[in-house]
């Protein structure tokens, strides 16, 4: 997240001195002294409450390896806290908004920044001086990954310099926001809620930083259709396939027929059905199926809903069957799968 733009959604530092967060206002301020303390160390994990009197939430910090970290806030202040950053550090972070909006600006630019809830974006580490203001009640909320330079090369590469044009220039701390899918969040929510510890935590979590990369990237490569692909698809055909997969993603439960949907993104059917595997590697009933699995999973997870209740809300009314499915993607039954939860 970000605290003045990079710490609640939280990025981080290389060494102690290239990072500080401070109050204008408050040289003794305890919500500062948390965040400080918390990236002024070398812990392989270190998480801290926001103070009693200023608010409630906590963050965390976990140093995968030297070239990985994550950062995950989730605070609610009681008053109205404008805090400044100071970082100087090589190395970029993906980060992502899972709560209300932020807005920040940077001293040396004069520029002013919103990322909505939704949104994830990427930026540098050489932004300087950076300024936000938190309001009271409200929930900031996010998740960071801080990545080597090798790592941003190979976002870049995939996303062609057009893509900057929606962005900012590299020389500036932010340069690329994008919206990011329930695929996204589901490995966000599992980053937040692993259940390993010490040795077996590191290596779960390089593993899913890595997942969470591949889709990132898989996601961009398919919203421009960069895809090399043996079905002919003019770029309306992929505009199409692209509002398809839209339309099946808000009728999870009650899906439109193969037929109604063709129709519906002006496609006939051997193009919707050929294109949607090539361009969004399976079919579409399979697609279904599986996303169906990942918000139930989510609901169960996250929103800790039952079983059946979860089972309900994706669209299966017998619970067998969905037991079934879930038991095939994840290895596991859905009775299981929550007791250890």
């Amino acid at each position: 997240m970000i605290i003045s733009a990079g710490r609640l959604l939280f990025v981080m530092k290389k060494e102690v001195q290239k990072y500080r967060i401070f109050n204008p206002k408050n040289r003794n301020c305890s919500v500062c002294a948390v965040f400080n303390s918390i990236y002024g160390s070398d812990s392989f994990q270190k998480e801290m409450d926001i103070p009693e009197e200023a608010g409630k939430g906590y963050c965390r910090r976990t140093i995968v390896k030297p070239s990985m970290e994550i950062n995950i806030s989730d605070v609610t202040f009681y008053e109205r806290l404008t805090m400044k950053e100071s970082l100087r550090n090589p190395q970029y972070c993906l980060a992502f908004c899972l709560g209300e909006a932020l807005q920040w600006s940077v001293e040396e630019n004069k520029k002013e920044y919103v990322l909505e809830c939704g949104e994830s974006y990427i930026f540098d580490g050489n932004q300087g001086i950076s300024i936000c203001s938190y309001n009271p009640g409200q929930r900031f909320w996010g998740v960071s990954v801080q990545l080597d330079a090798e790592t941003i090369a190979n976002f870049v590469h995939h996303m062609g310099k057009e893509h900057f044009c929606h962005g900012l220039s590299y020389g500036n701390s932010l340069f690329y926001k994008r919206k990011f899918s329930p695929a996204i969040k589901l490995i966000l929510n599992d980053m937040m809620n692993c259940r390993y510890g010490d040795h077996v935590k590191r290596i779960y979590l390089e593993g899913k930083i890595l997942e969470l990369v591949a889709v990132y990237i898989d996601e961009i490569i398919c919203e421009n259709g960069a895809l090399y692909s043996s079905v002919k698809l003019s770029s309306a055909d992929v505009l199409s396939l692209h509002k398809a997969r839209k339309v099946v993603d808000e009728n999870m439960a009650s899906p439109p027929t193969i037929g109604k949907l063709a129709r519906m993104v002006c496609l006939n059917e051997y193009k919707l059905k050929a294109g949607f595997k090539e361009l969004f590697g399976m079919p579409v009933h399979a697609y279904i199926i599986d996303k169906r699995l990942e918000r139930a999973r989510f609901l169960m997870e996250d929103k800790k809903l039952r079983v059946t209740e979860a089972a309900l809300l994706v669209g299966y009314s017998d619970a067998s069957h969905f037991a079934e499915k879930f038991r095939k993607k994840y290895g596991i039954n859905p009775s299981e799968y929550t007791k250890n939860l």
